[in-house]
């Protein structure tokens, strides 16, 4: 069956299932989840919190069901198939589709804080309280239901990085806004999908790698490059967890306060998840992983100067495209900078939720 047909049939499927919802409202909802990633990794286990977490809240009121790997439809497709009723939710790349989520891409840019809890608290914040992010969500018949995140973002490379001339020439493996970043230092960028990373690093094909602590040692990149290139860049925030717009207002006040609670909670779990992860690989690499040791170094002062530059670049120039969409681009970045100041304050006054 085509994935349109498929659409049609599950959009019917959705809308009988929504009714009955209605009708009869002490029966359990479940929640038909698409997660294009497998079932490991961070991204994954806090999927799992989340379901675990709405179950127990409403006393099996609320569940929901996940499917792995893509066996649904893929993150480039998971918009489209929430937005058709053909999945109750799932996991959506908006990178992969630049023009559904102009405004929610903000969180892709290399700007703002480095800590995993404060850029997605703050994306949170942003997307569950300024009216223009909920209508660009429910322009697609969805609501933002959970936040991912990658981490910061580093490069691992085959030799040190010093100063900017090092940049010149360099080959390096991005994706998203930081092909731009890197492309205005002067890097040449490749590309090609991370599981074909390893063997370019090991040819000399590509010098550098873009990558965050949550799979450098998933791909055994330490096994083929020496040197980590500490960065903390910005950080991957346009990876989110979307909900059909129906299905959500079939819920009772109660359930969707519920839902919002433990989304927001989701956020603190892989925060802290994340930032364990990303000590424990920075030691592993330090003390030597599997016979390999990996040198961990920052760039001086005047080249991160010079990098955070051009995310402020690449921060003005999506500006002005939204803007000239007549999107309120301003408004959003106001927003998102005060929630990011905001949330670092909570945490140098309060420390982190599960401190």
């Amino acid at each position: 069956m085509s994935i349109a047909r498929s659409a049609k049939a599950g959009a019917l499927i959705s809308a009988l299932g929504m009714v009955a919802v209605t009708a009869n409202s002490a029966e359990a909802t479940n929640i038909r989840y698409a997660e294009y990633g497998p079932d490991r990794g961070v991204r994954a286990e806090a999927i799992k919190w989340f379901a675990n977490e709405i179950e127990s809240r409403s006393n099996g009121e609320l569940t929901m069901s996940i499917h792995w790997g893509g066996a649904l439809v893929s993150g480039r497709e998971a918009m489209g198939a929430v937005e058709s009723g053909f999945i109750d939710a799932g996991t959506f790349v908006p990178s992969w589709e630049p023009e559904l989520l102009h405004l929610y891409e903000i969180g892709d840019l290399p700007i703002g804080s480095a800590d995993a809890w404060v850029a997605m608290r703050s994306i949170f914040d942003l997307a569950t309280t300024h009216d223009a992010l909920e209508d660009e969500f429910a322009s697609h018949d969805a609501t933002y239901l959970m936040q991912f995140n990658t981490g910061p973002v580093q490069l691992i490379c085959r030799d040190p990085i010093t100063s900017l001339d090092d940049f010149d020439g360099l080959r390096i493996r991005a994706v998203g806004p930081y092909i731009d970043a890197f492309q205005g230092l002067g890097a040449e960028i490749v590309s090609f999908p991370q599981v074909e990373v390893y063997q370019a690093l090991d040819s000399g094909l590509v010098d550098c790698n873009q990558v965050y602590w949550s799979n450098v040692t998933a791909y055994r990149l330490h096994e083929v490059a020496g040197h980590l290139i500490e960065l903390d860049y910005g950080q991957m925030l346009g990876l989110v967890g979307v909900i059909n717009k129906r299905l959500w207002d079939s819920l009772s006040d109660e359930h969707q306060a519920l839902m919002r609670e433990v989304g927001q909670d989701t956020t603190d779990f892989l925060a802290q998840q994340l930032l364990e992860l990303g000590d424990k690989v920075k030691s592993d690499l330090r003390s030597g992983l599997d016979g390999h040791q990996v040198e961990i170094s920052q760039v001086p002062d005047s080249v991160m100067e010079a990098i955070l530059a051009e995310g402020d670049g690449l921060a003005d120039d999506w500006l002005n495209a939204v803007n000239s969409k007549g999107l309120p681009g301003d408004s959003v970045m106001q927003h998102f900078m005060d929630a990011q100041e905001r949330y670092a304050e909570q945490l140098d006054a309060e420390g982190y939720p599960w401190d």
